[in-house]
């Protein structure tokens, strides 16, 4: 196995105007996007990771201008560095078309966003998790077309699937519901790891012996509990490294290593 390192980012949910509870908790702490993503990539810049993946909600129901930033300071500080997001439940998909990926205006659609690139080697695969429904993720039949396609080119070593969802039972209802052509392919083997965010938290686990990653939130942190979901203004992202051997180490940085609750919000019964 080629080594290679992987940058990910999650859930910046830049929007400069969102007026929710959180986004104005955060405002009064002096917290904001505009230093938190700056002071991500210059330490990104000493690490030179050989691609950054962000794993959804790049903005919160923003439009072109929004996403036109993200990929501004992205430029500015990595511009040698490939990038690959997908859409989380909170991305516009034309704005994001439109601000990310500097397609006209006119030529952007709201249709389900698929990508991938490869790098050393590796095919990375941007999967929408969240087309059909928001808070639970699931792949249409169109997905899970997309993504055995690309499990056809045999000039890769492996593939990593990215998405917005992660698949956890932990996370009820913010979770991926699985799906018997997903779970066939896990357990082929020919997908390295799985990148995802969505519930802003940090996560290392397996499927079907796959390691997933979950990336906590570049913006705010909940603690994802038995009862509840307790907000904090925690932030972080992490690298994860895989040797020669296919060992990997998943490193997680915290922008505010000392965090307080915000609010906390009871699930449903």
């Amino acid at each position: 196995m080629n080594p290679i390192t992987i940058a990910h980012l999650s859930d910046i949910h830049y929007a400069p105007t969102e007026n929710s509870e959180v986004a104005n908790m955060l405002r009064e702490k002096n917290i904001y996007v505009e230093n938190l993503l700056p002071q991500c990539l210059e330490h990104l810049k000493t690490v030179k990771p050989d691609i950054i993946l962000i794993t959804g909600d790049l903005t919160h129901e923003s439009e072109a201008d929004d996403f036109r930033y993200v990929r501004q300071v992205l430029t500015e500080l990595m511009p040698d560095t490939p990038v690959l997001a997908t859409i989380g439940n909170h991305d516009i998909r034309h704005a994001f078309r439109t601000g990310f990926l500097n397609i006209p205006e006119s030529e952007a659609t709201d249709e389900p966003y698929y990508d991938s690139v490869i790098i050393n080697d590796y095919q990375f695969v941007s999967l929408d998790s969240s087309y059909i429904k928001r808070l639970e993720g699931i792949f249409t039949d169109e997905a899970m077309d997309y993504l055995e396609e690309k499990l056809e080119n045999p000039n890769v070593k492996g593939t990593f699937i990215l998405m917005h969802h992660p698949i956890m039972k932990r996370a009820r209802h913010l979770a991926f519901t699985m799906n018997d052509r997903l779970e066939k392919i896990l357990k082929t083997g020919k997908i390295k790891g799985i990148f995802n965010g969505h519930v802003h938290s940090n996560f290392a686990s397996s499927v079907f012996g796959v390691p997933q990653f979950t990336s906590e939130s570049l913006k705010t942190d909940f603690d994802v509990l038995s009862d509840r979901l307790s907000y904090n203004d925690r932030s972080g992202y992490q690298i994860v490294s895989f040797d020669e051997n296919g060992d990997f180490l998943s490193e997680r940085f915290i922008l505010n290593p000392k965090p307080e609750i915000l609010v906390e919000r009871m699930y449903k019964k």
